[in-house]
């Protein structure tokens, strides 16, 4: 039997920008992988995390205990 060659799809940089500029606008990730055929179910959300305005911005999470918030007016 022969083997059935894989068809590896790359996408340029401006075009994955394209896309990740319309889901940050509202269209849907599950729409935009059906308007522009991608296949990959995480691959928008790669994109997004690469890409994306939101994924840029620094989160920090501080997690204290009721004595440390104490000590911290304390001092």
């Amino acid at each position: 039997m022969a083997k059935q060659q894989r068809v590896i799809v790359r996408y340029s940089i401006s075009f994955k920008q394209k896309v990740v500029k319309e889901v940050e606008s509202g269209l849907g990730v599950e729409e935009a992988r059906r308007r522009y055929g991608i296949k990959g179910t995480y691959t928008i959300q790669q994109w997004l995390k690469k890409f994306g305005k939101n994924h840029l911005l620094n989160k920090i999470v501080r997690i204290e205990m009721k004595g440390e918030q104490d000590r911290i007016k304390e001092l």
